[in-house]
């Protein structure tokens, strides 16, 4: 591994097949290469935990990245522009904070806790139905089912239209990396979902304008009432939930397992004491991130350890990185369900941008991992995962082959 390549030419490297089977070992050598790492592209690369953490927490730095000319042609290629306002996580305070403030009241812990039978529900139902033994894709039977199943609920959705926002989140999210790291066919894919998940989308919003109990409708009738929402706002923050909200969960219960099934020690210490899994999902968020970077524009220069980075310049927050941070993380890549500092992970972000949908994303990992180890006395690995290509934003399956048996 040429330091060069990993510290220099990061997109090159993170395109190859190597860094998309393992990146930790080259995010190891960004680490040790300095705090802060220039690309050839003109992105800025901070790899360690404490300059990630602070960077993510510095108001000075801006997520409204339209105004960088290099994304502003990546929203537009996508089908985003300037008609719509952008969603809440391409926003900057005041406006981030008064759309966070009027959306974030359906997933707070106490609102997401009132969800928890809906959430077990739906897990046990998508393990239930599986065969009792032999084998079958994790991926597609039971990581995409379960979080499309409770996205369904929180909207009302019919079941019928559930295959659609799986086949929607695939396209976004393969197009999420940088240009230099993708294809025209998986950028027109991305625009033509984005395109149809907000015509859809429109449908939706005209129907609850006219009532529900739908998390939408309930978005309407606040909007209306105390003036927080306008219309557009909440349909492209509607199509965003609805494109990339449950695509985190996907990714954390698929990476979950296969590092589970990896240390088989770790899976039997969870499966004879289930007191850990809170613990054990904060563990598995750490250890294999399906988030694996946060981006940021620099509207004035920004120092980080010494480093200055000019005004004008996008940076990678690279949240895989932190959380393999060995300063931070004692022994980072070895797995431990019962890692006392877990939670201080990464995996969602931290700071005003954190995921606000990250709790709920742990609420149905756990479920999701505690139906299918009680369903199956035996759960092995039948063949070699696919990753989903390019991995450098999000790091998921495509398809995951497990033998289960009763």
């Amino acid at each position: 591994m040429p330091e060069t390549r990993a510290a220099v030419d990061f997109f090159a490297t993170a395109a190859g097949a190597e860094y998309v089977a393992d990146p930790y070992p080259w995010l190891r050598e960004l680490r040790a290469a300095g705090p802060v790492v220039p690309t050839e592209a003109g992105f800025w690369l901070v790899p360690r935990y404490r300059d990630v953490v602070a960077g993510l927490r510095d108001p000075r730095l801006s997520c409204e990245l339209g105004r960088l000319p290099a994304y502003a042609d990546y929203f537009q290629a996508r089908g985003i522009d300037d008609r719509f306002p952008p969603p809440l996580n391409a926003l900057d305070a005041p406006d981030h904070t008064r759309l966070r403030a009027a959306m974030s009241k359906e997933f707070v812990p106490q609102a997401v806790d009132r969800m928890i039978p809906t959430i077990d529900r739906a897990a046990r139902s998508v393990v239930d139905s599986l065969p009792d033994e032999g084998e079958i894709d994790l991926v597609s039977t039971v990581s995409y089912p379960v979080p499309i199943a409770i996205i369904g609920a929180l909207f009302d959705l019919p079941d019928e239209d559930l295959p659609t926002l799986a086949r929607w989140s695939r396209a976004f999210g393969s197009a999420s990396d940088p240009d230099v790291l993708l294809g025209p066919a998986q950028v027109t894919a991305a625009a033509d979902a984005t395109r149809e998940a907000g015509e859809y989308f429109g449908r939706l919003v005209g129907r609850r304008r006219r009532g529900g109990d739908d998390l939408l409708a309930r978005w309407l009738a606040g909007s209306r009432a105390e003036r927080t929402l306008t219309v557009a706002e909440t349909l492209v923050n509607g199509v965003f939930l609805l494109m990339v909200g449950h695509h985190n969960t996907v990714s954390l219960i698929s990476n979950g397992m296969l590092a589970l099934l990896r240390a088989p020690r770790q899976l039997d210490r969870l499966r004879s004491d289930p007191s850990l899994m809170d613990s054990a999902v904060h563990e598995l968020l750490r250890y294999d991130s399906p988030v694996q970077t946060a981006t940021r524009a620099t509207v004035e220069p920004y120092e980080v350890d010494g480093v200055v980075i000019p005004s004008g310049h996008p940076i990678l927050f690279l949240l895989g990185s932190a959380n393999r941070d060995e300063t931070t993380f004692p022994s980072p890549d070895r797995l431990d369900l019962a890692r006392p500092d877990a939670n201080r992970n990464l995996g969602f972000g931290r700071g005003a941008h954190a995921c606000v949908g990250g709790y709920m994303a742990r609420l149905e990992t756990a479920a999701t991992l505690r139906a299918l180890l009680a369903r199956y006395r035996t759960i092995e690995i039948a063949g070699e995962p696919v990753r989903q290509i390019p991995s450098m934003s999000l790091r998921g399956l495509a398809a995951f082959p497990i033998r289960v048996a009763r």
